[in-house]
């Protein structure tokens, strides 16, 4: 048995650990078993699934509360419990710290694998700390993992990497006519009307705030219009309150976290996503997959276009612009298709991707 010790910081829903719980539901557990390794003491949605997987969860305060605490936490812990683990897999958005990496490698693990995930734009601080860790990175790190070459580049600059995409479960995403029609009679949306969704927490990262900037225009212009939220996190009041200063709330739904955000897919009509920065968006693979058209900015990476679904627009285009290229129906409007041929080709179905880091555990 091959077990993997996961460093990320917390196992909520999120797209990252989306990612994570699909290579774990599809690897065989009978040879690799996932443990995780989290900078939260609050428990996460995916905590109980992952506890009934055989996996375990070690919670660690943060680095930001203590720098010295986050130091003698990991030493021992790797002191105590290296010797269970072939592989250490630590998720990052940038390399502010590779301190787990870097003990990794004096307690034993042989395997110790970054996964870069962003292209974040850090602060100078940030920055200050990724031009030390770059350096030292491969000193470290036996393998640097990417989602797209965009964010590989970003955290590992001239390193070697290799790309690992964000695999999804293809067939639940396939477009089903009734599955339609089901979610929209639960969701209270006539067919007359145009529902628009994204998917994603409530951070700066995601750009909410110009989502719903975009959204109002499109009111305008077409009041038989909803726009699906899914998600939460630490702007939600923020948007909250925003959506409800400029009279939307009857339009605007907020979904929380869903487990079933494949099923929400099939309900709606476009899917909207204006990042002011991203890796390689797992939600943009999934509406793909879904077969609805997209508008995403120009500020994700381009890599995440495997079809013709999907039309990037500028940030620097103002909300009544992006709201009039999403109405242009002649753009857009077409029959809902199965995508799962092309998804699978693409490198992106899970069965692949598990399959390819299968390998990487065991060599």
């Amino acid at each position: 048995m091959i077990r993997v010790l996961h460093v990320v910081n917390r196992m909520g829903y999120g797209g990252i650990e989306a990612f994570i719980m699909n290579l774990y539901r599809n690897i065989d557990r009978n040879k690799i078993q996932f443990d995780f390794a989290v900078h939260s003491e609050v428990k996460g949605e995916y905590d109980q699934e992952i506890e009934k997987l055989g996996g375990k969860i070690f919670y660690f305060h943060s680095r930001r509360s203590s720098f010295i605490r986050y130091y003698n936490d990991w030493k021992k812990f790797l002191k105590n419990n290296a010797s269970t683990y072939t592989a250490i897999h630590m998720h990052v958005s940038s390399l502010t710290t590779i301190l787990p990496i870097k003990l990794a490698k004096k307690y034993c693990i042989k395997n110790r694998i970054l996964h870069a995930h962003s292209t974040l734009q850090s602060g100078l601080i940030h920055r200050v700390l990724i031009k030390i860790n770059v350096k030292r990175v491969k000193k470290y790190a036996t393998v640097l993992l990417a989602c797209s070459t965009e964010a590989g580049n970003y955290v590992f600059e001239r390193n070697n990497f290799k790309i690992l995409h964000n695999g999804i479960e293809v067939k639940k995403y396939e477009f089903d006519e009734n599955e339609r029609n089901i979610v929209r009679k639960e969701l209270y949306i006539q067919n007359d009307e145009l529902a628009l969704v994204h998917v994603g927490r409530f951070t700066y990262a995601k750009n909410h705030q110009f989502l719903i900037d975009v959204f109002q225009e499109i009111n305008k212009i077409n009041p038989k219009s909803k726009l699906f939220l899914v998600g939460d996190g630490e702007l939600k009041n923020e948007i909250l309150k925003k959506v409800s200063k400029i009279n939307l709330l009857e339009n605007v739904k907020f979904l929380n976290n869903r487990n079933d955000v494949y099923r929400i897919l099939q309900g709606m009509d476009v899917f909207v996503f204006p990042s002011n920065f991203e890796g390689l968006p797992i939600a943009m693979i999934e509406a793909q997959a879904s077969g609805l058209p997209i508008f995403a900015s120009t500020n994700i990476s381009q890599e995440v276009k495997i079809s013709s679904l999907v039309r990037f627009i500028s940030l620097s285009k103002r909300p009544n612009k992006w709201a009039k290229i999403i109405l242009n129906k002649d753009e857009y409007i077409q029959k809902r298709e199965k995508m799962g041929k092309i998804i699978t080709k693409e490198g992106y179905d899970i069965i692949d991707s598990a399959r390819k880091i299968s390998e990487i555990y065991c060599d």
